[in-house]
């Protein structure tokens, strides 16, 4: 068991330029409905956060919610996704092909909001599965994430939802032989596969 190792994938955590907020972080495994739910629409608003493509000129995502707006370039394909009740917004962006995927987070901690890098894995090939993410149940204040490379799976880790702090590095490059899915117990956040616990941290103060 890895318990709060390094992260030995290409991984780079996001952190915030100002004090954290109080994070909510119910027991339980972690919810996998987003797991595959990376969107291509051209607009979506939940709650008080829009995401709106722009297709003239510089192509990219405008972010915008509480602290402002950001904008993301597209260089490849841009993607987006919400994750839980507080409305979180992840950032995927690949090439057409294979190549580099990465994950990044919009932290709304600021003014204005910054796009804050979680992960970057390369991919052999188009054809390989998106990253996947998994968010705790309700607030989804904290998100699960890791991305098959073609041949494992890399850049396991747990982090904050608000602000992209890492909570929770996970162990190296994998093959999995079960299903990988986070988890908060009363005391700590887990990332597991199948029964095995493949690392286990303390969770934040107040969560």
């Amino acid at each position: 068991m890895v318990v709060c190792a390094v992260l030995l994938a290409v991984v780079a955590g996001g952190t915030s330029a100002v004090a954290a907020n109080p994070i909510t972080i119910s027991n339980g495994l972690f919810n996998n409905s987003a797991a595959t739910a990376w969107s291509s629409a051209p607009a979506t608003t939940m709650g008080d956060r829009t995401v709106t493509r722009t297709t003239g000129g510089v192509q990219g995502l405008v972010v915008s919610g509480p602290t402002g707006s950001v904008f993301h370039q597209t260089l490849g394909v841009s993607r987006y996704m919400f994750i839980g009740t507080h409305n979180h917004v992840l950032i995927l962006e690949s090439p057409t092909g294979g190549g580099n995927r990465s994950v990044s987070l919009v932290d709304f901690t600021t003014t204005p909001p910054a796009e804050r890098p979680i992960l970057t894995v390369l991919a052999s090939s188009a054809a390989v599965s998106s990253p996947a993410v998994q968010f705790s149940v309700g607030t989804g204040d904290a998100f699960f994430v890791f991305a098959p490379t073609g041949t494992t799976v890399a850049g396991l880790g747990i982090y904050r939802s608000d602000n992209g702090t890492i909570l929770c590095p996970g162990p190296p490059p994998l093959t999995p032989t079960g299903q990988l899915f986070g988890e908060a117990t009363a005391t700590q956040l887990r990332i597991k596969m199948g029964g095995t616990v493949l690392a286990a941290c303390a969770r934040p103060p107040g969560s």
